[in-house]
């Protein structure tokens, strides 16, 4: 660097680094997070909690519109996916209660698109042992058995 500036192969440079600095963050942002929740498994749910089933329900909901969804979504849409949606797309098998292997649970993610961002919510129904609060069964179908 010359007493005049900076010059254009010094800026390069400088951004350069900068880039890289930041690919590494997010990079090891990215796996540090993961590795504490567990990351997302689409294929076979085997969570400890129903609040992580319902935020793996989210992450394969989100899968399923930008694969399988028939429409481009604008400001202002909104719908659901059920479950069974999901695993007719084999994005899913069968999601079980965490308490009782013998029950199979149901459910939809609700979206909406607000601002150029998609927003979902999981509604999941596990028998009498658990139910997301505002569920409404006239969004939801009859699982798939295996």
């Amino acid at each position: 660097m010359n007493e005049q500036g900076w010059g254009i192969k010094d800026v390069f440079i400088f951004l350069a680094i900068v880039c890289l600095a930041i690919l590494v963050s997010m990079a090891l942002y990215r796996r540090t997070f993961s590795e504490l929740f567990g990351g997302y498994n689409t294929n076979n749910i085997e969570s400890e909690t129903y609040y992580s089933i319902e935020e793996d329900l989210k992450q394969t909901a989100h899968t399923y519109l930008n694969n399988y969804y028939y429409k481009i979504l604008e400001d202002g849409d909104e719908g659901a996916v059920s479950i069974r949606d999901m695993q007719n797309k084999q994005l899913l098998t069968v999601v079980k209660d965490i308490n009782d292997d013998n029950i199979d649970c149901s459910g939809y993610v609700y979206f909406k698109k607000i601002n150029g961002i998609t927003n979902y919510k999981t509604y999941l129904n596990c028998g009498n042992n658990y139910q997301t609060e505002g569920y409404q069964s006239k969004y939801d179908k009859p699982v798939k058995k295996q």
